[in-house]
């Protein structure tokens, strides 16, 4: 991990939501980061979000028609 992603997830984890998806955002499309990098920081900032169970994404997904 280069300092620049560990300067951001220092960052990150002080910010609220909102003003954590828009620093996260910016910076993936920046183009500043390796794709790797990018996963990272997406990983890092989603990783205190509200989840929801397995069993309600898939109802949703086939709702959408996106699963059979």
């Amino acid at each position: 991990m280069t300092r620049l992603v560990q300067g951001v997830l220092t960052i990150v984890g002080g910010l609220n939501r909102k003003d954590r998806r828009e620093l996260v955002r910016g910076l993936l499309d920046s183009g500043l980061l390796s794709e790797d990098e990018q996963d990272r920081l997406t990983i890092e900032s989603r990783r205190r979000d509200r989840t929801r169970p397995l069993a309600d994404f898939v109802a949703d997904m086939k709702r959408k028609g996106r699963l059979r």
